[in-house]
């Protein structure tokens, strides 16, 4: 059983190599790292560095090559796709830059999804969660529109939404203002940050915005596939 003492993610020695055309290729090498509960910690770096695999490792949506990566205190090395997802399964929320909600649901029902996929919540629940937190996001007026009839920013704001439904320990944030104009972008993060606040949440973030990095607890620079 994890205490609450313990690195709510803890990664020792990690590599992960692909084969391409040219042979085998290193994206990341030798990578150690600990995160503590409720901290927040961008990872930053040049595109291509590996920030963004190193994301996928770090929550399980993807397996290393070899070392080790433990998330709320079990490791994820020796489970399959399956056996991650489950621990993943309400105890991590994302937020992504493509906000990757079901364009054929609607803003309330993407927010349901979660907790419908996880189990154990009645729809009726479901639909309350939902809706509190739709509000909270400034998108009451909004619950019945489809993703197509919003706008970047409320779409994202739905995924915020959605990524907190579940109550998650971890959230998960890959350039969550990539899609959005400055402004709306600035708006978006404020709401995040206040929102990881309210829930207790551990927040993990990619990011090329160095103000953003910069509201973070810590930050993790990657250069070539190695922390700096």
């Amino acid at each position: 059983m994890q205490k609450k003492t313990d690195p709510v993610i803890e990664v020792r020695g990690v590599c992960k190599k692909v084969k391409d055309a040219t042979g085998e290729l290193t994206i990341l090498d030798d990578i150690n790292l600990s995160i503590e509960a409720g901290s927040s910690v961008a990872i930053v770096g040049a595109s291509g560095s590996g920030k963004s695999t190193l994301l996928g490792l770090l929550a399980g949506l993807d397996s290393v090559t070899s070392g080790s990566v433990r998330l709320l205190g079990h490791e994820l090395t020796g489970l399959d796709e399956d056996g991650r997802a489950a621990l993943r399964s309400g105890a991590v929320g994302f937020v992504f830059q493509s906000f990757q909600l079901m364009p054929h649901l609607t803003a309330l029902e993407n927010v349901m999804l979660p907790l419908e996929l996880q189990g154990g919540v009645s729809a009726r629940e479901a639909s309350v969660r939902a809706r509190e937190l739709l509000e909270q996001v400034g998108l009451r007026e909004r619950t019945g529109h489809y993703p197509k009839l919003l706008s970047g920013g409320e779409q994202q704001r739905v995924a915020l939404a959605r990524a907190f439904v579940t109550r998650p320990a971890i959230l998960f944030a890959d350039e969550p203002t990539g899609s959005l104009d400055a402004a709306t972008g600035h708006a978006v993060i404020d709401l995040m940050f206040e929102m990881n606040r309210a829930h207790g949440a551990t927040l993990v973030l990619v990011t090329h915005d160095v103000e953003l990095a910069r509201r973070c607890d810590a930050t993790v620079t990657i250069e070539a596939g190695r922390l700096v």
